[in-house]
């Protein structure tokens, strides 16, 4: 019985351990399956993730490439819609309509009595000219009277230029049926001349530059020196009358838009920026040397003097070209365009207007090194300042030319691939040459136009007053390319508003 009993509890023993050994692997395969199941769940898991992943990416291509599509879609629709008769109507027709096509053989008589009357102004002014440049050439450099003219004279040169030329950018758009006028405001538009009114008022304007320059080199002849000096400043009195006067007798509404305009710009914080204050601004800017120029005229004029030769050697050492009054006229028009940028910035919040900016605040450097030159000795500005202001040009020439391009003409020169033509493919003038023309050329005069702003040039008249030209010049065709950017993106505007 006890060794019954005893065999019990052995097999008792081995039951219960039988049992816990079992319940162990139980619990260990439980453990283990349950391993396996995590595992499997996380796999799917991460699968699924990738799978999801995928698809997203599928759709956001799927989105690029229809938004590119439709982009494409509405390029060729803007495309087909500047060759639709009602955009032209709208943006290319003629800009000024006074009536021409009524008054029959009256209008004809006027039309022929106005050329006869300016074939005459071109051959008296084609004779003024001769006989200034005849004068200019044997009139002695050394002799004070040379000084004087090219001080007085000079300046005007470019100012007259700069307004002939853009006659000719009138006449060329009313020419070519385009609308210029649709890019200014309302009540801008009303006030614009047409280029026979532009035409008018550049023959009015060289006519008394000629006249004055001609009677100047009278007095030079035979020594009046006070009348040749008083009638020189003259002039000036004459243009100041003719901006200022009130009436609207020669061209009153259109001077009392300048003057108003330039008023704008120079105190730039009395109302929003126009598309004429920032155009006109960028003229100045063009015509800064020439306007720095005039305000030497200004302070000479304005000093105090006892006598002739006494006051003009007075002048010439607080007035001329080497003195911080001329840098400070000369960035003036610069730090007007910066501001007007800022200005459109805060107004509107484009941030391509904060990079332009600096585009004219690269402007300064140059400037201020120019002037340098003439405070400092010659080894600082060899060793440090001339390095700095060469680094400062290109700077001030590169960002510009790149301005030019891409923003004002928005042509893809500097896409890099990622367009096939280096143009644009919404080109209103028909000849493509001419707009690679205009880049080439841009370049170039961009360049010379920022040498000139150096202190060398300073003193070298004749090539300063030729660089003026040319850069005359390279506003005058950049005019027509930002005007047909300023048509183009009024057009972009208007279609973006219509229903897709």
């Amino acid at each position: 019985e006890r060794q019954w009993r005893a065999l019990g509890a052995q097999d008792s023993v081995v039951v219960v351990e039988e049992e816990i050994d079992e319940a162990g692997e139980f619990e260990y395969a439980s453990e283990r399956s349950m391993g396996n199941k995590n595992e499997k769940t996380t796999t799917t898991t991460r699968d699924e993730y990738w799978k999801v992943s995928q698809e997203e990416e599928e759709v956001e291509e799927e989105k690029k490439k229809l938004k590119k599509k439709r982009e494409g879609e509405r390029e060729i629709e803007l495309l087909c819609l500047l060759d639709s008769e009602k955009v032209k109507e709208e943006l290319f027709q003629a800009p000024h309509t006074n009536g021409s096509n009524e008054g029959g053989e009256g209008q004809g008589g006027r039309e022929m009595k106005s050329l006869a009357v300016t074939r005459g102004l071109v051959a008296f002014e084609t004779l003024a000219f001769l006989a200034t440049s005849f004068g200019l050439y044997f009139l002695p450099k050394e002799r004070e009277y040379f000084v004087i003219f090219r001080v007085f004279y000079f300046p005007l040169i470019p100012l007259i230029a700069m307004l002939w030329l853009w006659g000719l950018n009138v006449a060329v758009w009313t020419q070519f049926r385009m609308n210029y006028l649709k890019v200014f405001e309302v009540e801008d538009r009303v006030i614009l001349p047409c280029h026979d009114d532009v035409f008018k008022m550049a023959h009015i304007s060289s006519l008394v530059v000629l006249g004055s320059s001609c009677f100047f080199l009278f007095c030079a002849v035979f020594d009046f020196q006070i009348l040749a000096m008083r009638q020189a400043e003259f002039l000036y009195f004459v243009f100041v009358l003719l901006l200022l006067f009130p009436g609207d007798f020669i061209f009153g509404k259109q001077r009392r838009f300048l003057v108003s305009t330039l008023v704008r710009i120079a105190i730039p914080f009395s109302r929003e920026v126009s598309f004429a204050d920032f155009l006109l601004a960028d003229v100045l800017t063009s015509l800064a040397r020439p306007i720095a120029d005039t305000a030497v005229v200004g302070c000479r004029i304005a000093s105090s003097y006892t006598s002739v030769g006494v006051r003009f050697k007075h002048a010439s050492e607080a007035c001329n070209a080497h003195s911080w009054l001329y840098s400070i006229v000369l960035a003036l028009p610069y730090l007007w365009r910066l501001i007007q940028c800022v200005k459109i910035y805060f107004a509107t919040g484009e941030k391509p207007q904060l990079a332009n900016a600096v585009k004219y605040f690269t402007a300064f450097p140059v400037i201020y090194f120019s002037a340098v030159k003439y405070h400092t000795t010659r080894e600082a500005w060899l060793s440090f300042y001339k390095p700095v202001w060469i680094v400062s040009a290109v700077l001030n020439s590169g960002f510009s030319f790149y301005w030019d391009i891409a923003r004002d003409w928005e042509f893809q020169l500097f896409s890099f691939g990622k367009s096939k033509t280096i143009l644009r493919n919404d080109l209103v003038y028909s000849n493509k040459e001419g707009y690679k023309w205009a880049i080439v050329t841009n370049f170039i005069l961009r360049i010379t136009w920022t040498c000139k702003l150096s202190a060398q040039l300073r003193h070298m008249y004749g090539l300063s007053l030729v660089l003026s030209l040319l850069e005359i010049f390279r506003r005058f065709q950049w005019m027509f390319i930002r005007i047909e950017v300023a048509l183009l993106k009024d057009l972009r505007k208007a279609y973006s508003a219509l229903p897709k």
